[in-house]
């Protein structure tokens, strides 16, 4: 092991000059894959500080801390006997596995984890990695660097699923609040549910896993003393147990499991609005069945401060509801109503909608873009339709094509899947599946439709006179247009996934518009201007 003052001289990941007496010390290297670079992001990717949290600081001092949105990763700044943790998902693995070859050509050991090395842990390793960590890093990844160091690196550390009462919190010391809009908390893990397009409970499991209360307050009140008025609550389900989700569960032991999470949830929120700063204002992602609970709805808006939500509506039909396995949400006129519900509670909605699901064919499509018209939903994405790994419908799709041709062979679906690691391949995010009803031609363009419409001017000035947008002054007003037109820019096609952004070029007028967002952003939404009377607080 490296003396105290050896360490004390480590690379803390600022550019900082090593001393030459440092050329047998290793650091440690944690970087985030993408594929542009705008030098500021919309949401911190929160695994690069948790990681942080997890790094033993007693034998490598402070990780160096990469995020590709902000700064290229540039080989020069490791050397041979570093170890580089490289997080990714589906969606960015191949820009990971660049950096694994440049990191390797360097001598590093390479560390790779995240959603995708969860799924597909051989892949890595395939590709060069020297380990992989499965599941959560919380635990595991301190582990897999104390190996490192006594060079007895396994292949394989399985994070599995840590208990909600051992989840870190995030080194929040390391941010640079300046290159970020939305630091990330997360207050619960795990979802209930198990949609058909979505790994989350594969992966994260269906049992809510609740963080300790005073680990998600520190990291507010932290946070607030950064300058954040804003934050986001990253949970893929912050809303996991409502009445009317304990009412639909078949099971007497899982119903009594989901009405002790209500109740620990309910308290953690009464906990919270005593400890954290009124004018800390959050957003979150929830299901629409929060309005089936109007105690826990009201603590959201007033305890939890949550003023913006995105929602999982995926579909307004019941037969696109049903191929995605959620037809607990409400169809059609009905979702609209939902909508407007939530709007009028005081939290704004993101509407998360797909186009591509089985059942869809080019009116289904048009159909849709109506009803998301009609909602006022403050913003919507659009979403292409891809069943990705970890997924049912992507396990199901493989099976299909494995066995399509073989006598009394019933396939699942009627689309298929594409070829095979589709996901090692730069093709369009239409191109993932060969849809049974709708042309890839008619798709793009009908997918292009509906961000077009959706984010037209006439649409978003028509959405300012209505409901809680009416009584904006100028400021939000004009904060909202740039929003609205940032949004589309950036994540128009592909939705606001966590790599969404690092997979689109960005021309000169939208770094523009960026820049122009960013600074309005900064000097109206952060610190002291941000008070309980202000116009997106929502507060009366």
């Amino acid at each position: 092991m490296f003396p105290a003052r050896e360490i004390e001289r480590l690379d803390r990941g600022f550019g900082g000059k090593l001393d030459a007496g440092d050329e047998l010390l290793r650091k440690v290297v944690l970087i985030n894959p993408a594929w542009s670079r705008l030098g500021y992001s919309v949401i911190t990717p929160r695994w690069l500080f948790v990681l942080a949290q997890a790094t033993p600081r007693d034998l490598v001092g402070d990780p160096i801390l990469i995020d590709e949105v902000i700064e290229k990763f540039d080989p020069g700044r490791v050397r041979s006997g570093d170890i580089v943790g490289i997080g990714i998902s589906t969606g960015n693995c191949r820009a990971g596995y660049d950096i694994l070859k440049q990191a390797k050509s360097k001598g590093a050991t390479v560390i790779m984890g995240g959603i995708h090395p969860t799924i597909f842990p051989d892949e890595p390793l395939e590709m060069g990695a020297d380990a992989v960590v499965s599941g959560n890093g919380d635990l595991a990844w301190p582990k897999a660097v104390k190996d490192a160091l006594d060079h007895r690196l396994q292949r394989r550390y399985s994070g599995g699923r840590v208990p909600g009462d051992a989840l870190l919190r995030a080194r929040w010391d390391l941010l640079n609040p300046r290159q970020y809009t939305f630091p990330t908390i997360q207050t619960v893990a795990g979802c209930p549910e198990n949609c058909s397009f979505c790994s989350v409970w594969v992966t994260d499991g269906r049992e809510p896993r609740q963080r300790l209360t005073n680990k998600i307050i520190e990291e507010a009140n932290e946070l607030y003393q950064k300058g954040f008025r804003y934050i986001i609550f990253a949970d893929d389900n912050f809303n996991p147990a409502t009445l009317g989700r304990i009412a639909r569960e078949p099971s007497p032991q899982k119903r009594k499991q989901l009405e002790q999470i209500r109740e620990e949830r309910l308290k953690f929120l009464d906990e919270y609005d005593r400890a954290v700063p009124r004018n800390l204002f959050a957003f979150t992602q929830m299901t629409t069945e929060v309005i089936s609970d109007p105690e826990y709805l009201s603590a959201m808006y007033h305890k939890a401060r949550i003023r913006a939500a995105l929602i999982g509506i995926e579909s307004f039909s019941e037969e696109g509801l049903r191929s995605a396995n959620k037809q607990w949400n409400p169809t059609g006129q009905r979702m609209v109503e939902t909508i407007q519900t939530i709007q009028d509670a005081g939290i704004s909605v993101l509407s998360s909608i797909i186009c591509g699901l089985e059942s869809d064919n080019v009116q289904t499509i048009r159909t849709m873009r109506t009803f998301a018209l009609e909602s006022g939903s403050i913003l919507a994405q659009f979403t292409f339709y891809h069943p990705y790994p970890g997924t049912k419908d992507f396990y199901e799709m493989t099976n299909d094509a494995k066995n399509r041709g073989k006598p009394n062979f019933v396939p699942k679906h009627a689309t298929r899947i594409s070829e095979g690691g589709f996901w090692l391949k730069p093709i369009n995010e239409a191109d993932h599946i060969k849809h049974a009803n709708i042309s890839r031609e008619d798709l793009i363009a009908e997918n292009k439709a509906c961000w077009d419409s959706f984010y037209s001017v006439k649409e978003v000035l028509r959405r300012m006179r209505r409901g809680r947008a009416r009584h904006w002054p100028m400021v939000a007003k004009f904060t909202y247009l740039l929003l609205c037109l940032v949004f589309k820019r950036i994540y128009g096609g592909q939705g606001m996934a966590a790599d969404g952004v690092r997979q689109k070029r960005l021309g000169i007028l939208t770094r523009a518009l960026i820049r122009i967002g960013v600074a309005t952003y900064n000097y109206f939404f952060r610190k002291d201007s941000v008070s309980l009377g202000h116009p997106w607080a929502g507060c009366p």
